[in-house]
């Protein structure tokens, strides 16, 4: 199992509800990370710094997922904000699935999941084979067979 890099180790320490001195840092990780610091503000984290004494305490909060609100009409209705018709890739017209859970949570997915949407989820092979390449090998094989 591949050992956390010092990146991962010290955005753990900055997740505990207590936090992290850069000297606890520095102990776990052989060196400091304030650039980690740097990187989880840029990305939306909440950075917190608390002084204690001659050293700082640092915490880190997650950012919160965006919320979008809809109004229920008296029918019943609702219209999907633009964000979450985005999200979900449904197009005008489209339908989606309600999965209700135990309490009042609510999964919201598209009924209809495209092949589009698949596009690009195995990337590109290492090596590829013009059609030229591709009838030679074909016929290698087939004359192997024969042979």
């Amino acid at each position: 199992m591949a050992r956390p890099t010092g990146t991962k180790v010290a955005e753990q320490l900055l997740l505990r509800p207590e936090g992290a001195s850069m000297q606890e840092i520095i102990a776990a990780t052989g060196g400091p990370q304030y650039n980690v610091l740097t990187r989880l503000a840029g990305r939306g984290w909440k950075v917190r710094r608390i002084k204690e004494g001659r050293t700082t305490r640092y915490f880190a909060e997650q950012p919160s997922a965006p919320r979008v609100t809809a109004t229920v009409t008296s029918k019943g209705q609702v219209t999907l904000p633009r964000a979450v018709r985005e999200r979900l890739g449904v197009p005008d017209g489209g339908a989606i699935t309600f999965a209700l859970d135990e309490g009042t949570a609510v999964v919201v997915t598209p009924a209809e999941l495209s092949v589009q949407r698949l596009k690009g989820i195995l990337g590109k092979p290492r090596r590829s084979l013009t059609l030229d390449q591709m009838d030679e090998v074909i016929r290698r094989a087939a004359s192997k067979k024969a042979g």
